[in-house]
């Protein structure tokens, strides 16, 4: 996934991550060949806790391999946390502090003063071992939000959570037994029917849900983790605890009698994201600048932002845009 952020110079946004054989599984390469005698910067968010020195040192091999191919590429990495900032600079890449979780849409996510919140906690996340569902079984009220992409998700697993939390709330099945997928604007209205919000993987990326749950005015139960998503919280509407079901349910009771405001998470949220995303706009006026581009990246944002920055975009769209840009 990958959005083109100018065409005048080429700069891309987009997700990366590496599988557990140091394979890179987002493939650039029809952009990195259709601008090999360019000048292009690319972007690139992790989707996954990647501060294991190994990783960092693959990215560097592949970044001196790739400069010596296309040598007027540019990479810069956003980074989700502090403690990866560190590692990438240390290992002499380009970095900013950056967290992706600044890019969820809060037009399309936010508190419904009209809701009623009915269900106390909520899950959103893929049916796999990584995201713990097990630690939800003693909360009595629970809902689940779950993605399913048949060449990714494997349906036993998504059978073993479904049995081992008979009593949840299914939101994906609320209109069909068949599986539905939601829309963020979708989600958002289900997130507004729950009390609090369930973070419960030990590791992973920066987990956009928990994004999604702040904006919403939810509050969070969450366990220790590694990967970023920590950044944006809070000790007035987070709960941080440890991993074991009843800790979690009796942060989940001990949290909704707080009755906290959702209009006061939310804004609380806001002033913690903007200066990440500041930081995303910052660096693209960096590069227009040092390319003598007269241009004003922040009064072009509006037009460039969605939510997480998902164009879906098809390559040869991108580079017909910048094609099109050269001529004009």
């Amino acid at each position: 996934m990958f959005q083109l952020l100018s065409a005048t110079p080429p700069i891309f946004y987009a997700v990366h991550w590496m599988d557990e054989e140091l394979r890179f599984m987002q493939c650039l390469d029809p952009l990195f060949e259709a601008l090999r005698n360019d000048r292009a910067y690319f972007l690139y968010t992790w989707w996954w806790h990647i501060d294991d020195p190994k990783r960092v040192d693959f990215v560097r091999h592949f970044e001196k391999r790739h400069r010596k191919r296309y040598p007027s590429h540019q990479f810069i990495h956003l980074c989700n946390a502090i403690s990866q900032f560190e590692i990438f600079t240390e290992k002499g890449l380009r970095a900013i502090f950056c967290n992706q979780n600044c890019l969820l849409d809060e037009r399309v996510f936010t508190p419904q003063s009209t809701a009623e919140r009915t269900i106390d906690a909520v899950y959103t996340g893929r049916c796999v071992p990584h995201k713990r569902h097990h630690l939800a079984s003693l909360i009595k009220s629970l809902g689940l939000i779950y993605t399913f992409d048949k060449g990714v998700d494997r349906l036993d697993l998504i059978d073993a959570t479904r049995n081992l939390l008979p009593h949840a709330y299914l939101f994906n099945h609320e209109q069909s037994d068949e599986y539905q997928s939601l829309t963020p604007a979708q989600i958002n209205n289900c997130l507004n029917r729950c009390r609090v919000g369930l973070c419960l993987s030990p590791v992973e990326g920066a987990m956009y849900a928990s994004m999604e749950y702040l904006l919403a005015g939810l509050p969070i139960v969450s366990t220790k983790s590694q990967g970023g998503r920590d950044i944006f919280f809070d000790d007035a509407y987070v709960s941080v605890v440890d991993d074991h079901p009843e800790a979690v349910s009796e942060a989940v009771e001990r949290i909704i009698r707080r009755n906290l405001s959702p209009d006061f998470i939310r804004e609380k949220t806001l002033e913690k994201l903007m200066p990440h995303r500041q930081a995303l706009i910052s660096l693209v006026q960096e590069i227009y600048d040092a390319e003598g581009v007269d241009r004003d990246f922040a009064s072009e944002w509006p037009l460039v932002f969605r939510n997480k920055l998902y164009a879906h975009q098809r390559y040869q769209d991108a580079i017909d845009r910048i094609e099109a840009a050269r001529r004009r």
